[in-house]
């Protein structure tokens, strides 16, 4: 995923702080439940956040992020995604994708994982239905 944020770094035109926040989340779990690992190298209290991710599937663990790092009193929050699905939980900032599925496909490559692969592939494929 560190290529696509290079790529999405290069577009932005203003100065960029980054940082890493983590919530693994356990493959075929509907609730993500696991911790939050956020070590705040770059501190965010009054600056603007941009939240940036692959996927945004159920919509659960960004909703659990945003609510996570507004303790730490940012300006604001918003969140960037490559894509989001269907169906999704109501996540109560300001987001911005590239492409809104009208369906749960399945997606891979281009930084997006299926089963611990596929994620290197160049371009972005749907997953075979039963794969």
């Amino acid at each position: 995923m560190s290529q696509n944020i290079g790529e999405l770094v290069r577009q932005l035109n203003f100065d960029v702080a980054m940082d890493w926040i983590s919530c693994p989340h356990t493959l075929g779990e509907r609730t993500n439940a696991s911790p939050i690992v956020y070590y705040q190298n770059v501190p965010i209290q009054g600056r603007d956040v941009i939240v940036v991710d692959d996927a945004i599937e159920s919509g659960g663990t960004m909703k659990r992020l945003v609510e996570h790092l507004k303790q730490f009193n940012p300006a604001s929050i918003s969140v960037a995604t490559l894509f989001v699905k269907p169906g999704r939980v109501e996540i109560p900032v300001r987001q911005y994708f590239a492409h809104q599925m009208d369906s749960d496909d399945m997606l891979v490559g281009f930084g997006l994982l299926w089963q611990d692969k596929l994620r290197n592939l160049p371009y972005v494929a749907q997953l075979a239905p039963g794969a």
